[in-house]
């Protein structure tokens, strides 16, 4: 199949990408490897409980703002936010992080555009010198063709080390990967009683190392709310060599029982009243998405943001690992200015 732009990846960034320009016209193609877009915000969902991916607090869906700017070209309503109670650009979203991304999806669709799941691409396809991307290679063995351009959703990483190839890479772009640091976390998916609820700060809030996002009710059985907590990795420690998957659930459970032990210390409020229901680590988020070492959120930099530019001409890049920071919003706008630019 041949189509003006193919986006590799069906994060907030590509799904941006592809729903602005599909929206304006332009024949575009969404790759994404997974079953379900999202990428790191996709919807997470275990034992009855729909766990929010992110924190719960976002910023600049204010009128006017990015979203409004985004979603006023789409066929299709942004989600229904609200501001959080004494903040002044701070919003919860009803559906969680995921309806963005399903909200975006949706409206590549109704365009007209194509969005394929489970279709992971393995490279760019060249044309016979090997100096010009013509599209990309998928791992069926299909060859889809991009006659403008291709954007990668991929972290920085992958997009010169698979996508383009280290061999195809200027060595000065090696270098700086190399000297580029993404941060990792450590996810605890827990049931709350509903009645803890009174007890502590609020349903979304930040203790010590610790951020806390519980979901609303009616996203976990009756009299239980679905909580998401976060805190700080080293993705470098948990891709440490380990003998057998048996040493590895073992660094897991420690690493799990040390986080559990520090949170009762600094959220006494929590008591017997919440059971833990799944983890996440770097590992994990390594399997999910294939980012390196499970890196989720941006890219520490001393040269400033990365920029959309790539060693070739017509590819481009998007996602939190190019932005100046790893806010949803930062990276939405990154994408409209992507789609301007092919467009405006």
């Amino acid at each position: 199949m041949s189509y003006d732009v193919v986006v590799v990846g069906g994060g907030i960034g590509g799904l941006t990408v592809a729903a602005l320009l599909s929206a304006r016209g332009v024949n575009t193609c969404l790759l994404e490897r997974n079953s379900q877009v999202g990428g790191c915000v996709a919807r997470v969902e275990f034992a009855g409980h729909d766990f929010e991916p992110g924190m719960g607090l976002y910023t600049s869906f204010g009128p006017g703002e990015i979203y409004d700017r985004v979603f006023s070209e789409l066929p299709v309503e942004r989600p229904e936010t609200s501001l959080i109670a004494g903040s002044d650009n701070l919003y919860s979203i009803k559906g969680g992080t995921a309806s963005i991304a399903e909200r975006l999806a949706e409206s590549i669709k109704r365009s007209g555009a194509t969005l394929r799941l489970n279709s992971p691409v393995l490279r760019l396809a060249y044309e016979a010198t090997g100096k010009h991307a013509i599209g990309v290679d998928l791992l069926s063995g299909e060859t889809v063709i991009a006659r403008r351009a291709i954007v990668s959703n991929l972290t920085v990483w992958d997009t010169f080390g698979k996508l383009i190839g280290l061999n195809r890479t200027p060595l000065e772009t090696k270098k700086l990967l190399k000297t580029l640091q993404g941060a990792g976390a450590y996810l605890v998916y827990a049931s709350l009683e509903e009645s803890a609820l009174a007890r502590l700060p609020g349903e979304r809030f930040t203790i010590a190392e610790f951020s806390v996002a519980i979901g609303p009710a009616g996203t976990a059985p009756s009299g239980k709310r679905a909580v998401t907590i976060k805190t700080d990795a080293d993705p470098i420690d948990w891709f440490a060599f380990q003998a057998s998957e048996e040493e590895y659930e073992e660094c897991d459970q420690a690493a799990l029982e040390q986080i559990w032990t520090r949170l009762h210390e600094v959220l006494p409020q929590l008591g017997a009243d919440i059971e833990i229901i799944e983890t996440a680590n770097p590992r994990t988020f390594y399997d999910l998405t294939r980012r390196k070492l499970g890196m989720v959120l941006g890219v520490e930099s001393s040269t400033g943001p990365l920029g959309h530019n790539t060693s070739l001409e017509n590819v481009f890049m998007v996602g939190d690992t190019i932005t100046a920071t790893a806010r949803m919003d930062a990276v939405v706008e990154s994408a409209l200015a992507l789609a301007d630019k092919f467009t405006k």
